[in-house]
């Protein structure tokens, strides 16, 4: 007969086995179904930017086939703008209206790039998202389209990105250091740290399954958080000025992020804007006419006249 403190062991290894089963059980559920794309057709054509424009289709340096739209300014000056999606949306349905922000561009002579990231809208890719890693190598590819199409240096062509967009573009520094001025909104300092704060909250889930989370997706989907850190990228580019854009009741990316961004640039000229009582993305749909004359006035002063 086994002893009380035999049995007792085995009652607590298997406990432990069932615990442990059910815990990554459970993580893996909710890594799968965030990190998923949630592809969307899209719901506007071209029209609503401009009368005309060209269909373009390119490749990542991965070989992703992306697809967008190219806008040749009426009156188009030496400058070009690439406008980059977030998560689950795609070149025209935008948490940041994209269609608009062209407009206004088109009309100050900056021609225009909208196209649809890894996974989303008609680009290739997927079914799931990169965090920004894969993501990035999109966006340097559309810059260099703009470049190409406007017939600038890469230095002349400026993003406008929110959220997922936002982190894959500054992400991209690390295949175009070159590229222009950036206005970021909502951009997280890292992917690790957006998890461990929105995750909970997303999936109602203790705060003790987020390393889970990270380490299926990691191992069973190759999505790596901890190394998609936007932040080292804007510490590592000292030369160069960032606009951050952050809503003060963001909780998806946390009001801290913007300020933790600002403050990781060594840059004088780089600024900061937090947008009083709104959320995720949020900035443009509240204060859209101080929204436009941040963003305007931050690429006039990197650009010039």
């Amino acid at each position: 007969m086994a002893r009380p403190i035999q049995v007792a062991a085995r009652v607590g290894a298997a406990i432990a086995v069932v615990f442990l089963v059910g815990y990554l059980g459970i993580s893996y559920r909710f890594a799968d179904a965030a990190t998923l794309i949630k592809r969307h057709p899209l719901e506007r054509t071209a029209a609503y930017v401009a009368p005309t424009h060209e269909d373009v289709t390119f490749s990542a340096a991965d070989g992703t086939v992306l697809k967008g739209w190219w806008f040749t300014a009426p009156s188009p000056r030496a400058r070009a703008v690439v406008l980059v999606h977030g998560r689950d949306q795609d070149r025209i349905d935008s948490s940041f209206p994209t269609g608009r922000i062209a407009r206004t561009l088109l009309a100050q002579g900056y021609s225009a790039l909208l196209f649809d990231l890894y996974g989303h809208g008609e680009s290739g890719g997927g079914p799931r998202w990169g965090l920004g890693r894969f993501e990035a190598l999109d966006v340097a590819a559309a810059v260099d389209l703009a470049a190409q199409k406007a017939g600038i240096p890469r230095s002349r062509v400026a993003v406008i990105a929110e959220s997922l967009g936002a982190g894959s573009s500054v992400l991209a520094l690390r295949y175009a250091p070159d590229m222009g001025p950036m206005v970021l909104d909502s951009v997280y300092t890292d992917a690790h740290t957006v998890f461990v704060e929105y995750a909970p909250q997303e999936t109602g889930l203790p705060s003790w399954f987020v390393p889970g989370m990270e380490l299926v997706g990691r191992l069973v989907f190759g999505i790596d958080f901890g190394d998609v850190r936007p932040i080292d990228q804007v510490r590592a580019h000292p030369e160069r000025a960032f606009l951050f854009i952050q809503c003060a009741a963001d909780r998806t990316v946390f009001p801290h992020h913007g300020p933790d961004m600002k403050a990781a640039s060594a840059n004088a000229a780089s600024e900061l804007w937090v947008a009083p009582d709104c959320g995720h993305v949020k900035a443009y749909s509240r204060y859209p006419a101080e929204w436009e004359s941040h963003a305007s006035a931050f690429l006039e002063r990197q650009l010039g006249r």
